[in-house]
């Protein structure tokens, strides 16, 4: 099975390797739902937030591909438009397309990220292949598609510490994961949506509700009436607190600290908080405060 090259195609015509992870269900982020309905209806609007954060990922990844020839002397290819990544189609199932960051001149995939502090758990010993679960379904894909054996996977974690992971192709999970994506793409074909997985996936499907009844099954009516007794026992425990912090406030009058000996047990400190009031702004400026005003749907669960 050998693979060729495109140019820029639509996104919907094929499934790319970062649908791999959410179709095999390990994606922190997408669900096989989530897939199937950006390849037939389109994606999601996505936030500011997030938009920035994909931003500051795509100006590093060269500035992380230049590292990994500099200080590891790997070299990566470069082709007749100057750039580092092509897009490669499987030539046996052309729906199936990979876009690699770069790809070294002995013919290894390159996928280059970057992650915050904070993300640093998520990544194991250097020089491994204790890679995430989800960039590993990514790189299988990948090497399913281009029929290569390795994935190097440079990492930039902070401003400073630049890792380098080896991921090997395992022809057992690729079996399963091209298995798993040609049922996907057969429902897409089909339109024939695969199963709600999380709530995020019931609300894209149904972001308004049909006003209809649907009778409980015997384990959702008892998941109802365990809910209902844990809100009942937080109401409960949320009076208690709020009687709890009245007796300390009542004691601590104008002091700020509480301590018992030398332990200081907390602090009621005056603060100012600045908020914008809406009301009035609409009052003033009804014409600006409609125009700037966003409607959004969302569905409220109340129990009766």
């Amino acid at each position: 099975m050998t693979t060729q090259t495109v140019g820029n195609i639509d996104r919907k015509t094929y499934i790319g390797s970062s649908d791999a992870a959410a179709i095999l269900g390990v994606s922190p982020w997408r669900t096989a739902l989530d897939v199937y309905l950006d390849k037939t209806s389109g994606p999601e609007p996505i936030t500011p937030e997030k938009a920035a954060i994909f931003k500051r990922g795509h100006r590093l990844e060269p500035y992380i591909l230049d590292m990994l020839e500099d200080e590891h002397g790997i070299r990566l290819l470069r082709f007749d438009d100057g750039k580092r990544s092509r897009r490669h189609l499987d030539k046996e199932l052309p729906f199936l397309a990979a876009e690699l960051d770069a790809e070294t001149d002995d013919g290894k995939n390159v996928e280059a990220k970057s992650a915050n502090f904070y993300g640093k758990g998520s990544w194991g010993e250097q020089y491994t292949d204790d890679v995430p679960i989800y960039y590993n379904a990514q790189a299988q894909h990948g090497m399913m598609v281009r029929c290569s054996q390795e994935t190097i996977f440079p990492v930039l974690i902070g401003v400073d510490d630049f890792r380098l992971y080896h991921v090997k192709r395992d022809d057992e999970v690729i079996t399963y994961l091209r298995q798993a994506e040609i049922e996907m793409w057969d429902r897409i074909q089909r339109l024939d949506a695969p199963p709600a997985k999380t709530v995020s996936d019931i609300e894209r499907l149904f972001p308004w509700d049909h006003g209809s009844v649907i009778q409980a099954s015997v384990e959702v009516r008892d998941a109802y009436l365990e809910l209902k007794d844990l809100k009942k026992r937080l109401k409960l425990i949320e009076s208690d607190i709020g009687e709890q912090e009245s007796l300390i406030k009542l004691f601590l009058g104008e002091h700020q600290v509480l301590q018992f000996g030398a332990d200081k047990l907390l602090t009621w400190k005056s603060q100012n908080t600045d908020r914008f009031d809406i009301n009035t702004f609409r009052a003033a400026h009804p014409v600006i405060a409609k125009k700037y005003t966003k409607t959004s749907a969302s569905r409220v669960l109340r129990l009766k």
